[in-house]
């Protein structure tokens, strides 16, 4: 077989025609025209793949234009979020990178601070620092920037003001964070400063004596200047005084007489220590011991040893004195008496609030934590450790908040929530924000959390177990699934069973009536009779059956409405013509009333006749014979009221709450029979017009059925009802 008859057989089928034409004139397709033909497809395979590729990457350019515009405006609100953030609290935070330069981010201190606003200005600690603040901050910035080692410092600025220092790293750039102190931290750190002074004092006195011993045997101008020197110890606060070797005083300043109320001029005699102490006793300035005699002896045991004492001594006026006794080499003594009786009363009470704040939070059942600026635990409940699982041995140790995470996560090993933890609590600018979180651990526990920043640069962890809640949310989100599921099966199932009821019925009742047309022969008085009962029995059967399929509908929210100008007369004259059967057999009158003025409403004429029709038909079949029903309708401001009233025995109180309910039918003494549908169908329909049904009734009154339907609606439906099954059983 030749070539180009091996490629004529494989010529596709829709080149068959091509090949046929082709055949007339040669009798087949040659191959270099095959050949062709192959190049032209692939270059249109080609061009139509390159199309799609194109089509296809520009729909990714734009779903990546689209994500980064998204990205672009939230990292904006994210900026203008971090510079309120910022701008909330009084405070300069600065930035040093390891190539860029220092970058003030925020500097909104008050002036009187003297904190400097600029970044190089700032760095220059000794330019707005006293010298010891100075170079504590310098030598602790320089820690940090060798070790990462954070730190938490307490400063005095040139302008006599108080600010706290938080150094730490994030990443590899240093952030450090000036802001102002108040309250009970700024009392400490006014007594921590007074402390230092004291101990200057100490060393300056310690000095000075150390240079009197060596200058002792020097002429009187000697003495004279070391007079002088002691002299300018009188402008301090703090009360002291020295004795020689011979335990004789022999320097005291003026504090030191105003805290005893010593005579001076006795003083100038040099008494001894043990004399002061004696006549200090009797005038009950100390306080009383048991064995004075003893003390005395101990504390005047100090002469000679070369040590330092230090003692409380709690005085009968309700002082407290911080008494340091510093020996000295040559076997005198130096007494230094501060009055930290406000400092105590501090402690106790901020030791008193800590008390109370641990009962406080040992009382309640949620988890509490509270971490401190530099990190650690630094209180906690009960309730947190047991959450935890930890124990007061290791809570009490003050740890880390790394480690807190790495005993908690034994229990929940979830990296991100614990990240955001650590987060939280060693982040010192803008990403402290608080948080909330759920999360199940493995053993079943349920937890809620919320993390909350605290002022003083600490932050608020708290933990409550929700499981009990979470499992009976669960149970009853469940229990309503299941619920919901049972209605919408009930629903299913009543909509089939109405359906398929509606084709053997429908059947029936057209045989009923065919054996009732003389056509088919004539039927004697008792056939007529049962054929009669078959089809009035049928039609009943067929009502119900309809006003189930109606309610399965609207249950199933595929109900629709066909809304239309309609006229009232015409709405009325259809129910009506339903009932007249009924007003005959019952022996009921119908009396109508329209109000003047009422023509048209909007709405979906066949429902509304619907509903005209199920009020009609219950108040007839409750009114007593030779009674009569009345039918009225008005208009109420925006709305139109049809009314109908009977004559009936009317309706207890306490069956007018459910007389709307499905399947709720009370005879109350009447020939009426029903299924308790039409009443429920009547308020359905209502409320999707957007109206509403009333009672009035009483017993022995009769009862009036009142339904408010909107003149006008704002949206019509979209369509109207879809039923195909209705269709299908009408045609």
């Amino acid at each position: 077989m030749t070539l180009s008859r091996v490629l004529a057989y494989s010529v596709p089928a829709w080149l068959l025609p091509i090949q046929s034409a082709h055949a007339e004139d040669s009798g087949f397709l040659s191959p270099v025209t095959l050949l062709k033909l192959g190049i032209d497809l692939g270059v249109i395979a080609f061009s139509v793949g390159m199309i799609i590729a194109c089509l296809r990457a520009i729909k990714q350019a734009r779903a990546r234009e689209a994500t980064a515009a998204a990205e672009a405006e939230r990292l904006a609100l994210s900026e203008n979020t971090l510079e309120t953030v910022l701008a909330a609290e009084p405070q300069a935070l600065l930035t040093l990178g390891e190539s860029a330069k220092p970058e003030l981010l925020v500097s909104n201190l008050p002036g009187a601070f003297g904190v400097p606003r600029d970044a190089m200005r700032l760095l220059a600690f000794e330019q707005w620092l006293d010298d010891t603040s100075a170079a504590d901050l310098e030598a602790a910035m320089k820690t940090l920037a060798e070790h990462g080692e954070p730190f938490n410092l307490m400063l005095h600025t040139k302008r006599e003001r108080y600010v706290e220092a938080d150094g730490r790293t994030a990443g590899h750039t240093l952030v450090l964070k000036i802001r102002d102190i108040a309250g009970q931290r700024l009392e400490l750190a006014e007594l921590s400063v007074k402390h230092k002074e004291l101990e200057k004092q100490v060393a300056a006195l310690r000095s000075l004596l150390d240079e009197s011993k060596r200058n002792e045997r020097d002429n009187a101008e000697a003495r004279a200047l070391l007079d002088t020197h002691f002299r300018s110890f009188d402008r301090l606060a703090t009360a002291f005084a020295v004795f020689d070797s011979t335990q004789r005083l022999a320097h005291y300043n003026q504090a030191y007489v105003d805290l005893w109320q010593l005579d001076a001029a006795w003083l100038d005699t040099r008494p001894r220590d043990g004399e002061i102490l004696d006549r200090l006793r009797q005038a009950r300035r100390l306080e009383e011991r048991a064995e004075f005699r003893v003390w005395k002896q101990d504390w005047l045991s100090a002469y000679g040893t070369g040590k330092q004492v230090d003692d409380r001594w709690h005085l009968p006026d309700g002082r407290m004195l911080h008494v340091v006794a510093d020996a000295n080499s040559d076997g005198g003594v130096t007494y230094l008496y501060e009055n930290v009786t406000e400092h105590i009363a501090l402690e106790s009470r901020f030791n008193a609030l800590s008390q109370v704040q641990r009962e406080t939070l040992d009382t309640l059942r949620e988890g509490v934590a509270v971490f401190g600026s530099n990190g650690r635990l630094r209180l906690y409940n009960s309730a947190f450790a047991s959450i935890w699982c930890l124990t007061p041995k290791l809570l009490d140790a003050e740890p880390h908040v790394d480690e807190v995470t790495a005993w908690c996560s034994l229990l929940y090993d979830t990296p991100e929530e614990w990240e955001r933890t650590r987060a939280i609590v060693t982040s010192i600018v803008a990403e402290r924000r608080s948080y909330d979180s759920q999360f199940d651990r493995p053993d079943g526990t349920v937890l809620s959390c919320a993390a909350l920043p605290l002022p003083d640069g600490g932050t608020l962890l708290t933990y409550s177990d929700i499981t009990d809640s979470k499992r009976a949310e669960r149970a009853l989100i469940e229990k309503n699934e299941a619920l919901e599921t049972t209605d919408r099966l009930k629903s299913d199932f009543v909509s089939h069973v109405s359906y398929e009821l509606r084709t053997p019925l429908n059947s029936m009742l057209g045989f009923a009536q065919m054996l009732v047309e003389p056509v088919f022969g004539t039927l004697n008085d008792k056939q007529r009779e049962y054929v009669n009962d078959i089809l009035s029995s049928g039609m009943t059967l067929r009502a119900i059956v309809d006003d189930i399929l109606d309610l399965a509908t609207i249950d199933a929210g595929s109900l629709r409405l066909q809304l239309a100008p309609v006229h009232v007369s015409s709405i009325i004259e259809a129910a009506k013509q339903g009932v007249e059967e009924r007003l005959k057999q019952n022996e009921v009158r119908l009396d109508i009333e329209i109000e003047d003025g009422v023509d048209e409403v909007f709405a979906d004429a066949s429902r509304v006749t619907q509903i005209l029709y199920n009020l009609l038909a219950n108040a007839i079949g409750f009114s007593e014979p030779c009674s009569v029903a009345r039918l009225r309708c008005r208009r109420d401001g925006a709305m139109i009221a049809f009314s109908v009233e009977d004559e009936g025995p009317g309706i207890p109180e306490d069956f007018q709450d459910t007389v709307f309910d499905r399947f709720e039918s009370r005879t109350q003494g009447s020939r009426h029979r029903g299924a308790g549908l039409g009443l429920s169908i009547v308020r359905s329909l209502a409320e999707l017009h957007g109206g509403t049904v009333t009672l009035n009734s009483a017993t022995g009154r009769g009862s009036r059925f009142t339904v408010l339907l909107p003149l006008r609606q704002e949206l019509e439906a979209p369509e109207t009802e879809t039923d195909p099954m209705r269709a299908k059983q009408a045609g």
